[in-house]
């Protein structure tokens, strides 16, 4: 971080400059990413897609009609 005083460098670890004294502002932390939901370490919309698949698949021959005659 560079002082706003004298434009020297300073580690972001201090709290003062260490060539004039001058306070240095603290560092903004970086806003952190949510975390988007997992399961099992898949995504939960793989999850969703699986199931619907599953259902589709189970119900979809129960719901079949009779071949016509």
């Amino acid at each position: 971080m560079d002082c706003p005083n004298c434009g020297t460098w300073n580690p972001d670890d201090k709290d003062v400059c260490w060539r004039c004294q001058t306070p240095l502002p603290r560092p903004v932390e970086a806003k952190k990413k949510k975390k988007r939901g997992t399961f099992a370490g898949l995504p939960l919309w793989l999850w969703m897609i699986g199931l619907v698949f599953i259902m589709v698949s189970l119900f979809g021959q129960c719901l079949r009609l009779p071949p016509i005659q």
